[in-house]
């Protein structure tokens, strides 16, 4: 018995000792980033346990753990990382704690949150496909690359404005830029179009296409984005929020061994992307029997030149150069576990395609964070931005480069566009050269911006958090345009002008937000709150003045002006507000939250003064409750949010009045040195509100195939109420009109985004494919006071942008032809068609659905990646081609020397066999005459584009220890267009982003297309 129990006893200890050596074993490794840079101070842990050791400078470790334990990494600025202690060795790699791993996204006020948790619908663009886009507006980078976002350019010269529309336009009358926010504040994305206070037309028809202050933000700095499409998830920014949500999170500083050091540089091409066809064979005049080309008119419908012996020139191809962009940016970034930094400087200087333009942009900005204790943390970050521009002019304008350049007849050589006396010449006297242009009438912008924020967090315990930030946007824009003595610009009459615009504008921000996990002592219920207040206030200021008839040719000053004018315009503008989110998480399946902001604003009226914008979502995995192997998430959300009303239209003010026939500038105070002031017209509104948005959001997200294979699918139905429009009053009342909450929209679509990595990750060989593609259905459901219809906004005579009862916003309506019941174009006995007397809907210039697919290949250290870029449906009115039309410049004009019959019905219903000649068909019927209908210039477009392409390498750096990467790459950007559209590049837009029409193609400046390598490395 004594023998068997020692036995027993030799076992147990042997037992022991080997459980006592299997904890005691030493486990090694190194830790590095996903750079394969070595970390020191990475904390690793023995799960569980309170044994734990830190790496040294060379990211070694060593710790004394079973194997059947789990050690767990740990480092400031990374993603926590578990890993068994199986092995005695053990190299682990950590990757950058950023939005875009493991699903984490930023949301409203800066809110990281898990996106499987989330019960509304975002989109999510990183830095890699902002930097392929080759574009240096960040606005213009996202456009094919996010479900449901419309990108609107204006054209392909330096510093155009880009127009971004999120799930359709949600107001009639108010901007449709989305809310831009940088780190948590947001900034201004203003189009800002310089207007003179006496002038009557709408400016952005004519002059400068100026940018969209998203200019101002380097795209290197980018570390991802995130677009909050709907009210549901955009509820917490309320009355700013009313046509969504784009959040930019910028490059943080990240601790490791040293100073690490990123320098990329490129170097840009860029050319015409597409052009209207013009005819070169026939000369300048209005007969085909003329001797000679005839100066006293703009039109090309005389004889052939070679009839006459006359050389020919191609002054488009004359004209238009290459574009050279040149990029640099550096930054400098490190830390330690108490402190992080990143400072960089990015340089941008490009030349236009159009000669003479230009943009030089140079951004300097830094970044840090500071754990000041256990409790306390800092940070901040501070840009500066010089942009400087030089802009063409462009549109309805006798100084406009294209309009002049287009209709220019192939007997005149433009380059001869100055006389001995430096006077513009040019083949019809009314217009400007546009060479005379480019280099006599340079329009300028000066912009210095300063954006920073700060903010202070103390975290007393894991239920209660407390932040406070606050941010600044600040920035000059000094603008100057120059008409030289014998410009046609401005209707002078050659007397020459020079102008100046001065642009302040500062915005202030402020947030003091409470965050934390309730204590529930629950393992099936978590609760997260945040609460707080926020505080804004903008301040603008635009002070422009003006001199005609220069005394002294060449001097741009005031002093040398005999007439001056000057005007100028001030806005102030603040609000509070108060707001609270609930989140629960209910067994790691089910998550609901709910969120609630009140707001105050000045803009509001005195018997309004506050409004409340609420939203409520849901999500469930339902993978997590039934166990399956593949990720399967239904979520829905409602949410409310809003656009707050224009400033000072709670009060009737008294103006200088203006009398206008239309053509002319007309008549206004002062008059013959005496002043005048009277009821500017607009009755004031006690009872204005914000306009508000109403969004029901239901989506489905899956993942299959150990997550190779996703889709995101939202479907969507806004309501947009109480949208503030002007609504006539009769003219006996001693006012035209009264700014009130009067029309309703509806917005409904769907959107869909997939993703497929077409072969396992352990294959050498890597395939992706991502899809995303969104239709959205529009529709003016009520307009108040009887109205049907109302002019959002004045084009031509011809044609106009309205908002109609019953069909969708921004449809185009203009001057149709006559038709009979069964559609057929009336004609008369003349042989041209007839006009209808009351104007119709040319169409809607929204499209019918977009998409876009990105196909990505890799092997070992090679990548192509591809973007096509689809749009179907929406209109754009190509009144270029129609004007080429009239004037016998288009390509259609060529085939002259013959009758035409337009296909359609006499009066008595019989067909039309009435001939007319080919100018009075290209004139009247196809042409812009008044005789003309606009309807023959409105095209219904498609397109299919290549958005960008781009092959990179990545260098092998093992052989150079001071490296840690190096990339080279070759992009180019929109390198072909499939389109049916015959004007310029049909993503244009004659007004910018600052003017609520779209589609309006009349002689604008042309897209691009470019060429970019790139070299990037690391050290």
């Amino acid at each position: 018995m004594k023998l068997k129990f020692n036995g027993f006893l030799v076992l147990f200890l042997v037992l022991v000792a080997q459980l006592t050596f299997a904890q005691e074993r030493a486990v090694s490794g190194t830790v590095s980033d996903n750079t394969g840079m070595p970390l020191p101070g990475v904390s690793v842990l023995v799960k569980g346990t309170k044994t734990g050791t830190q790496t040294d400078f060379d990211g070694k470790f060593s710790i004394k753990a079973s194997s059947s334990q789990i050690l767990v990494f740990s480092y400031i600025g990374m993603k926590s990382q578990e890993v068994a202690a199986s092995s005695t060795s053990v190299n682990v790699k950590l990757k950058d704690d950023s939005v875009e791993l493991e699903g984490v996204v930023v949301t409203a006020l800066g809110i990281k949150k898990d996106e499987k948790k989330l019960g509304y619908a975002v989109s999510k663009v990183s830095a890699d496909e902002i930097n392929k886009s080759g574009e240096q507006n960040v606005l213009q980078a996202l456009a094919g690359k996010a479900a449901g976002v419309q990108i609107i350019g204006s054209g392909g010269t330096p510093g155009a404005s880009s127009k971004i529309i999120i799930r359709g336009a949600n107001t009639i009358t108010g901007s449709t830029d989305p809310l831009i926010v940088v780190d948590g504040i947001p900034i201004d994305n203003t189009t800002d179009q310089t207007t003179a206070g006496d002038n009557p037309f709408n400016a952005n028809l004519s002059g400068i296409n100026n940018s969209n202050r998203a200019l101002d933000i380097n795209p290197n700095d980018i570390e991802s984005v995130t677009v909050l499409k709907g009210p549901a998830a955009a509820a917490l920014y309320g009355a700013r929020a009313g046509n969504g949500v784009i959040i930019y999170t910028t490059k943080k500083g990240k601790n490791g061994k040293g100073l690490g050091i990123d320098f990329s540089t490129s170097l840009g091409i860029d050319r015409v992307s597409q052009l209207p066809a013009r005819q070169s064979k026939y000369i300048q005049g209005t007969t085909a029997t003329a001797t000679a080309p005839n100066p006293a008119t703009p039109q090309s419908w005389g004889p052939s030149a070679a009839s006459l012996g006359l050389p020919t020139y191609d002054n488009v191809g004359n004209f238009f150069q290459d574009g050279i962009t040149q990029t640099n940016n550096i930054s400098f970034y490190g830390g330690d576990q108490k402190a992080t930094f990143r400072a960089s400087y990015g340089n941008v200087t490009q030349t236009g395609m159009i000669p003479e333009t230009g943009l030089k942009r140079n951004t300097i900005r830094f970044a840090g964070d500071l754990k000041l204790s256990d409790s306390w943390k800092a940070g901040g970050s501070m840009q500066y931005t010089h942009t400087t521009n030089t802009l063409a002019q462009n549109g309805s304008n006798t100084s406009g480069v294209m309009l002049s350049l287009m209709r220019s007849p192939i007997n005149y050589d433009l380059r001869n566009y100055i006389d001995e006396f430096g006077n513009n010449t040019n083949y019809f006297a009314n217009y400007d050269n546009p060479y005379f242009t480019v280099n006599e009438n340079p329009a300028t912008s000066d912009v210095n911006r300063v954006l920073g924020n700060i903010f202070l967090t103390y975290s007393h315990a894991e239920w209660l958090s407390l932040t406070a930030k606050a941010g600044i946007d600040a920035y000059s824009d000094a603008r100057k345009q120059i008409y030289a003595v014998s410009s046609n610009g401005d209707s002078l009459g050659g007397i020459g002008e020079v102008a100046f615009n001065s642009i302040t504008n500062k915005d202030y921000y402020g947030d003091l937000i409470a965050t934390g996990l309730l204590p529930l002592k629950s393992d099936w219920l978590k609760i997260n709150y945040t609460a707080g207040l926020n505080l804004r206030s903008i301040q603008y200021l635009s002070v422009f003045s003006r001199g005609k008839g220069l005394s002294v040719r060449g001097l741009y000053n005031l002093a040398n002006a005999t007439e001056l004018y000057a005007s100028n315009y001030e806005e102030n503008q603040i609000s509070r507000a108060l707001f609270a989110q609930v989140d629960f998480d209910i067994k790691d399946q089910l998550f609901i939250s709910g969120t609630v902001r009140k707001e105050w604003s000045s803009t509001y009226g005195d018997n309004v003064q506050s409004a409340v914008f609420p939203s409520g979502t849901a999500s469930w995995i339902l993978s997590n409750t039934f166990g399956w192997d593949n990720f399967v998430k239904i979520n829905y959300g409602y949410g409310e949010v809003g656009i707050a009303p224009a400033p000072y239209r709670t009060i009737s003010v008294y103006a200088q009045p203006s009398l206008t026939d239309g053509f002319t500038d007309g008549l206004s105070f002062p008059y013959n040195g005496v002043n005048g002031m009277g009821l500017a017209g607009r009755l004031s509104n006690p009872d204005l509100k914000p306009e508000r948005v109403l969004g029901h959001d239901l989506g489905l997200s899956t993942k299959f195939l150990d997550n190779r294979l996703t889709a995101d699918i939202s479907l969507y139905y806004k309501t947009s109420k109480d949208l503030l429009i002007d609504v006539p009053l009769a003219q006996s009342s001693g006012y035209s009109s009264q700014y009130k909450n009067a029309a309703e929209l509806r917005n409904k679509g769907v959107e869909v985004e997939l993703g497929y990595d077409i072969f396992k990750k352990s294959n050498a060989f890597q395939w992706n494919i991502n899809l995303n593609w969104a239709k959205n259905e529009n529709e003016v459901t009520k307009i108040s006071g009887g109205l049907s219809e109302i002019s959002i906004e004045s084009a031509f005579s011809s044609i106009g942008y309205y908002a109609v009862v019953g069909q969708p916003l921004g449809s185009f309506y203009g001057t149709k032809w006559l038709r009979d019941a069964n559609g057929q174009i009336v004609v008369g006995d003349n042989g041209l068609a007839k006009l209808d007397p009351v104007k119709g809907n040319l169409g809607n210039s929204a499209p019918d659905w977009t998409g876009g697919i990105r196909n990505t290949f890799s092997f070992k250290r090679v990548t192509l990646s591809a973007l096509l870029d689809f749009r179907h449906g929406g209109v754009v009115y190509n009144g270029t081609g129609a004007r080429l039309n009239t004037i016998g410049m288009s390509e259609g004009s060529l085939d002259r020397e013959r009758n035409y019959v337009i296909a359609g019905v006499k009066e008595d219903g019989t067909p039309n066999t009435t001939e007319i000649s080919a100018k009075s068909y290209f004139q009247n019927f196809i042409g812009d005459n008044p005789t003309a209908a606009a309807e023959e210039a409105v095209t219904d477009v498609n397109w299919v584009r290549l958005r960008d392409v781009s092959l990179t390498y990545d260098f092998n750096v093992k052989q150079f220890p001071f490296l840690s990467s190096a990339q080279l790459s070759v992009t180019g950007r929109n390198l072909w267009l499939d389109t049916n559209y015959k004007g310029v590049d049909p993503e244009t837009s004659l007004t910018g982003a600052g003017s609520r029409i779209n589609g309006l193609d009349y002689f604008n400046n042309p897209g691009s297309k470019s060429f970019i390598m790139g070299l990037r490395v690391s050290f």
